[in-house]
């Protein structure tokens, strides 16, 4: 086990390549490891995309600060930072992410001048602010690749510019072995697998009563309606309800469901619980996925 405060505590910069504000699996996890870096006694910024002008500004000001201060990365004791780097054009969920406006010239800047150990880039895939961090990087380089597809993968194998890129990586880890095997082979090299954690939530006693079926609608776009199918075609004469959570119920999509549905079938979101009291809750829990 981990000593709680390192004898050399290291800066450290994590660098997603989703907006900060999408709630996006990785950066989840890049905020859960800074959280755990920090409490180790590490200084952490994390390094993204925001769709907020004025975290984007705020980030600017303080890359400015670097040339004068090598410390305003770490103003905040104890606690990792979040450092805007640019606003970001829209992606597809799932799919390739596309490059932040202006990212490059701002991380040049920002690694020119930060005073960091290590540089850990997260699906440092081009284009994106992952792999413009590692371009521009100093540091000690980590990259961490979470869940691509391979269809993804094989159009990165025409650029020369990846492979050069990923030649800066002076280590490599893969959340799954499954991951591990496609990067592999794309790109060989030594791929350490380091799976995600996850919080546990105490199970609440389940009282007598029909199945509840639990949905989030944080997976992949699509999910929810092969979700929606599949509870269609449940037989009419059996008992249960099903519970969809949305991060934000008020801008969602209009979910569009039959009466025999609406009966059965209720919406929620973080004014009800979070998802994962949702998921602790539940009888059946559903990752559904498009394929």
């Amino acid at each position: 086990m981990l000593p709680p405060v390192p004898r050399e505590p290291f800066s450290i910069a994590q660098v997603t390549p989703w907006p900060w504000e999408q709630h996006h699996e990785v950066t989840r996890f890049v905020e859960r490891l800074s959280d755990e870096l920090c409490a180790r006694g590490h200084r952490v910024v994390v390094v993204a995309p925001s769709d907020s002008r004025d975290l984007v500004r705020e980030g600017r000001a303080t890359i400015q600060e670097l040339r004068s201060d090598p410390d305003a990365l770490f103003a905040d004791p104890g606690c990792a930072s979040v450092l805007a780097v640019g606003q970001s054009l829209p992606f597809r969920r799932g799919g390739s992410v596309s490059l932040p406006l202006d990212v490059s010239r701002t991380l040049e800047e920002l690694l020119d001048h930060a005073e960091l150990d290590f540089v850990h880039v997260h699906e440092p895939f081009a284009p994106s602010a992952s792999s413009a961090a590692l371009r521009h990087s100093r540091a000690l380089n980590v990259g961490t690749f979470h869940s691509t597809t391979e269809r993804f993968v094989s159009t990165q194998v025409a650029r020369k510019v990846v492979e050069l890129l990923f030649g800066r990586l002076d280590g490599r880890t893969a959340s799954f072995a499954a991951t591990r095997d496609l990067i592999e082979r794309y790109f060989p090299g030594e791929y350490r697998i380091i799976r995600p954690g996850a919080d546990l939530v105490p199970r609440p006693n389940v009282h007598a009563g029909p199945p509840e079926i639990v949905f989030s609608a944080e997976e992949e776009r699509g999910a929810l309606r092969l979700f929606l199918r599949a509870l269609r075609r449940l037989p009419v004469d059996l008992d249960w309800h099903a519970t969809i959570w949305l991060r934000d119920p008020a801008s969602a999509p209009a979910v569009s469901l039959s009466r025999r549905l609406r009966e059965r079938v209720r919406l929620a979101g973080p004014a009800d619980g979070s998802e994962a009291q949702h998921l602790a809750r539940a009888t059946i829990a559903v990752a559904a996925s498009a394929g």
